[in-house]
């Protein structure tokens, strides 16, 4: 018997670990006479971990009756590929449902019980049928007893699907059902309502906030039911979930809680080097997940995609793929599972074709992924950056500030303000007014405990924060010059608090010359202000550390000010416009992951912090050299894409 689990960012089996980085073959779309040379293109690619689904409706013969060992169909001999799995040397994430999507008939289920929602006791003795068959058929190839399965998944991105389920689920407010079970254990009672409110409207927030709780704790019930069953049945793996890309169905902690490792999955488009807000969206998630997960494992990444959706996310090329995998890294992944690695029935450019023969415009550059992961080893990273942004799954994060943080080349973590994980010295607020009364406990936590946390224009009760007396605007083409000890910054803010008298050591403002205004007549009238001055925040100590109230729209120009002021140093930075940076440790040695979004190679100019400076830069791509003069570094960067650079020389630091 060998123990499997998740620790230090891996798998391990026994005494054996490796990186979760897996590809996607369904083993039951393809010819199995062809498995041997699809596996092989595999391995060629250097991958050691497969994933695949296993379709309830597919493997069921006849009501009850299944087939794992292909008697009437050879495409249905799950065990002989698991077996050939094993004697390839790969280990084998398992998916067995019961819903698996896949771009498959009825998501796998079969028709008859499609009817039913995922915790309807019908639906749950049915399923639970399917979970005892597949786990006796599999349980033999399972890693603690010697087979090649390390991870199995609990369902598929689990959703109460409340557009369709809706009366069965009590949403219709003539048709009771779970939803008021819900209310009623967060309520104590069911509350009157009308019906459910399932997008946001002014004047029923609160209403709104009911069902978007209900659907996250419906998907948390169906991960921990399907996860319990599992471990009744036998499965004494790791059990994996998946969710969407963002937070509205599925809270990621809540499933964590429920089994022992979460991933999003993500599928960007084709358009991800011109649009920064997607490219933003996609790292958060992946920052979000390092705050959930042991592990930061992206459970579907895009290699790829599904017929409809093709049009939608347009040609995947070589370069976007090498461009995404690095986003990954750059964001703090530890693993992924490319979804599908192997074409199929339904699925375009994918790596590897139906036949196993590696794609020539694209093999090359999944291979060269691979490589470069190794030489990473993103579990053994540490990433560094002195900056957590606050992090709440029921409020929209605050934008600007997230979008110039962007823009300012600064990377961060999350602060998921519910759980306190992820704290760094400085932390930004970009949640909303409404906090919990354990998000309030973290956040004053780590006040007192030394940490710097900074408000802008969003202030939470319970803090001791002082709303201004008045609000004033500096919009464009006005300016403020905002100074921060020695950091002055000039920015223009749509909106700005004014304080009569600050609470703390006020933060100080004057109106200077504005930007050329845009229309002739009004330029003189928008100089009269200039010279008047104004308290926008202040500093508020707090036990070891400090509140900051900030009352302007963030940028990234205020963003790097704030750090300077702050003593908070950010590790990397870029000076050149389209290039962002992140910097990581393994022991003593630097890796620096930088990405060029323009359509044009770039010399990248990068800033490092180092109490010892850097002296050489090594590019893990292209193997070029350059040197380093006073922690700056001018590399080459493709265009749409990105590289990885190994420095040495001298340790880097937060001071």
């Amino acid at each position: 018997m060998s123990n499997v689990g998740i620790a230090d960012r891996r798998i391990h089996v026994g005494r054996q670990s490796r990186a979760l980085l897996s590809g996607e073959v369904h083993y039951w779309r393809l010819e199995p006479s062809l498995w041997p040379t699809i596996l092989r293109s595999v391995r060629a690619l250097g991958l050691d971990v497969l994933s695949t689904y296993v379709a309830w409706n597919f493997h069921e013969r006849a009501p009850g009756e299944y087939d794992f060992v292909g008697r009437g169909e050879p495409r249905r001999n799950l065990l002989g590929f698991l077996e050939l799995a094993q004697r390839e040397g790969f280990w084998v994430l398992l998916r067995p449902g019961p819903y698996i999507y896949a771009e498959w008939p009825h998501s796998g289920i079969p028709e008859r019980f499609v009817q039913w929602h995922r915790l309807h006791p019908n639906f749950k003795r049915a399923a639970r049928g399917w979970m005892s068959a597949v786990v006796q058929a599999a349980r033999p190839y399972l890693a603690t007893v010697g087979g090649p399965i390390v991870l199995w998944q609990a369902d598929n991105e689990a959703d109460p699907w409340a557009d369709v389920y809706g009366s069965q689920l009590g949403l219709d407010p003539a048709s009771p059902g779970l939803f008021d079970e819900f209310l009623t254990g967060r309520y104590g009672q069911a509350p009157e309502r009308v019906a459910a409110v399932q997008a946001p409207i002014a004047g029923l927030e609160s209403e709104y906030e009911d069902f978007a709780r209900f659907r996250h704790w419906y998907a948390a019930e169906i991960i921990g039911w399907t996860t319990e069953t599992y471990r009744q049945l036998g499965i004494d793996v790791p059990i994996t979930a998946n969710t969407y890309s963002g937070w509205t169905v599925q809270n990621w902690r809540d499933l964590q809680l429920r089994c022992d490792l979460v991933g999003p999955d993500l599928y960007p488009t084709a358009e991800i080097t011109t649009n920064p807000g997607e490219m933003r969206q996609f790292q958060d998630a992946v920052r979000y997940a390092r705050t959930t997960a042991p592990l930061a494992f992206i459970a579907e990444f895009e290699a790829g995609i599904w017929h409809g959706w093709h049009r939608r996310v347009g040609v995947l090329s070589a370069t976007h793929t090498v461009f995404l995998g690095l986003s990954a890294l750059q964001a703090g992944a530890s693993g992924w599972n490319w979804y599908m690695l192997v074409n199929r029935d339904n699925w375009y450019m994918s790596p590897i074709n139906e036949a196993g023969v590696p794609r020539p415009d694209l093999a090359p550059a999944y291979r060269e992924l691979v490589e470069l992961f190794r030489a990473l080893d993103p579990p053994a990273l540490d990433k560094l950056t002195g900056t957590a942004v606050t992090f709440d799954v029921l409020t929209t994060p605050d934008e600007p500030l997230l979008q110039s943080l962007h823009a300012a080349d600064i990377e961060y973590e999350f602060f998921d303000v519910d759980s306190g994980h992820l704290a760094t010295p400085l932390v930004l607020y970009g949640s909303g007014r409404t906090l919990s009364a354990a998000a309030q406990a973290h956040l004053t936590a780590y006040v007192e405990n030394g940490g710097s946390l900074v408000f802008f224009q969003t202030l939470p009760p319970n803090f001791g924060l002082c709303l201004p007396e008045g609000v004033t605007t500096a919009a464009e083409p006005q300016r403020l010059r905002v100074e921060l000890g020695e950091h002055a910054v000039e920015l223009s803010s749509a909106a700005a608090f004014s304080y009569a008298a600050a609470p703390g050591v006020p933060i100080r403002a004057a109106r200077v010359t504005p930007r050329p205004p845009t229309q002739e007549g009004g330029y003189r009238h928008v100089t009269l202000p200039i010279g008047e001055t104004m308290t926008v925040g202040y500093v508020l100590q707090r036990g070891r550390g400090r509140m900051v109230v900030v009352g302007l729209t963030p940028s990234p120009d205020l963003l790097l000010a704030l750090h300077a002021w702050l003593g908070v140093g950010v590790p990397i930075t870029a000076a050149t416009p389209s290039i962002r940076s992140a910097l990581f440790r393994r022991a003593d040695r630097y890796f620096a992951i930088v990405l060029n979004s323009s359509g044009q190679s770039l010399e990248a100019r990068l800033k490092l912090t180092s109490d010892s400076p850097l002296s050489v830069a090594r590019d893990l791509r292209t193997g070029r050299e350059y040197g380093l003069l006073d922690g700056e570094l001018v590399a080459e960067v493709s265009a749409g894409s990105g590289t990885v650079l190994e420095l040495t020389g001298g340790p880097p630091s937060l001071k």
